[in-house]
């Protein structure tokens, strides 16, 4: 079973969460960064996990792109999603839903909340100022959930031959 995640981090958070997601795969597994190698075929792989961030209230504008160009071949496909954020509980949920188009979010197998993390040195000048009322601090923050993360990564996996749950 091949597997491809696809994602867009802005400040590196979810690239984090993606590279931790595919160590954690027992399949053979390719992570593309939507913003530095265009859109990869989803036709190529069996599962797609796509993944990014909330800015301005929206996801990453490439990973709305692959998902909407892929549509197709995502339909014919496991699909999984996952969201990078520092909101927690319903306000969460409710950004997952609206990121990602409702024909996709309805196909999913799989989604996840990731939680999030601000390093302001990382962050532009506007973005600190942005994130400071989303974060109710001017400091670093971190709330990435690695339990999140392995759920996710069991799901993929049930799906593999010879797992108590996986398909042939």
């Amino acid at each position: 079973m091949r597997v491809l995640i696809a994602f867009r981090s802005r400040y590196g958070t979810t690239e984090a969460c993606s590279r931790s997601l595919a160590g954690q795969l027992e399949a053979e597994t390719q992570c593309i960064d939507l913003s530095r190698r265009g859109r990869p075929d989803a036709r190529l792989f069996d599962v797609v996990l796509i993944g990014g961030s909330i800015y301005g209230g929206k996801i990453q504008r490439e990973v709305t792109w692959f998902c909407e160009r892929s549509r197709e071949p995502l339909l014919q496909r496991r699909v999984g999603l996952f969201l990078c954020c520092l909101y927690r509980g319903e306000r969460a949920q409710g950004q997952l839903q609206a990121a990602f188009p409702p024909w996709l979010t309805a196909h999913a197998f799989a989604s996840g909340l990731f939680g999030g993390a601000l390093r302001h040195d990382r962050l532009s000048l506007l973005d600190r100022l942005l994130v400071r009322g989303i974060a109710h601090s001017a400091g670093d923050v971190s709330t990435v959930r690695s339990e999140a993360i392995a759920a996710m990564a069991d799901a993929v996996n049930a799906l593999l031959p010879g797992t108590p749950r996986g398909s042939s």
